[in-house]
């Protein structure tokens, strides 16, 4: 009996509190408490929520999933720990992960079929492995069609909003019919700069992203996007932990989820795009 921490480091408030949400529902029930942590912008460090009373277990989120220092820690402290969208060491505690790579690939065959060529990338953190996995996602369903990866069309963002606006004013002026932002924020900032610079989406430019974030259905227009099941991971995730703690756990059990597509208003067909 202790704490389960739920450990994030990520500036996505809404990525954070729907994994964390998972998992505190499958806890329900065992006799652990349960506890979200995010050490963004926050004064907490690892060693503090680690040092807080009896430990365990832990989850681990992107991309505190993949930082070796804070692996060997847990291990060092023979914490056992679970790790959603882990990329490396795989063999080191267990992880739920979705595909990455197809994920985004697909997303853009969305855009490849409405015509789109010139289609722009705005990269996440590169704190972040999965922001690579997204962008070979993204050059793999461009090179299937023929189509080459343009580096002008590609800007650096954080997966913050206004790291998403940054980008889309400096892709505005480069001209692509289509924009994938790498997390559903970052889409969101795309929004605000196109109305600040009268740019109509879609019908100028098609614009997805990447998670379904909650907002991403009542955006002006409606956000097509990724929807990875971030509650199920978390759920998962514990329900793994739980295992682990009882000793019941293979060392580098995966578990995959499913993604989904969500398809909705805010790609326009090239035609169109063209003619406005």
């Amino acid at each position: 009996m202790g704490r389960i921490v739920c450990l994030s480091d990520n500036v996505s408030t809404d990525y954070v509190r729907r994994i964390a949400d998972g998992a505190q529902a499958a806890l329900r029930g065992s006799p652990h408490s349960f506890q979200s942590v995010n050490l963004h912008g926050s004064n907490s460090t690892l060693t503090s929520v680690l040092e807080q009373g009896v430990l365990a277990g832990v989850i681990l989120t992107a991309p505190l999933s993949d930082d070796r220092a804070v692996l060997t820690e847990l291990e060092r402290r023979r914490v056992p720990f679970i790790r959603i969208a882990a990329m490396l060491d795989l063999e080191r505690g267990g992880s739920v992960n979705m595909d990455e790579f197809l994920a985004a690939r697909s997303i853009v065959a969305a855009l490849l079929d409405a015509g789109h060529r010139r289609i722009a990338f705005i990269r996440g953190s590169r704190e972040h492995l999965v922001s690579i996995r997204r962008f070979n996602g993204y050059a793999g369903a461009l090179g299937a069609v023929g189509v080459s990866v343009d580096h002008d069309l590609i800007e650096q963002g954080d997966f913050s909003r206004e790291s998403g606006r940054r980008a889309a004013e400096a892709l505005f002026s480069k001209h692509p019919t289509a924009i994938f932002a790498s997390n559903d924020d970052m889409a969101f900032g795309v929004l605000d700069a196109a109305r600040k610079a009268r740019i109509s989406i879609p019908g100028q430019i098609s614009l997805v992203g990447f998670d379904d974030h909650r907002d991403a259905s009542r955006s002006q227009p409606p956000l097509t996007t990724v929807r990875q099941p971030l509650g199920e991971m978390g759920r998962q995730a514990a329900e793994m932990l739980l295992e682990a703690i009882g000793g019941a756990l293979r060392p580098g059990a995966i578990r995959t989820v499913p993604f989904e597509l969500m398809q909705r208003s805010s790609i326009a067909p090239m035609q169109r795009a063209v003619a406005a």
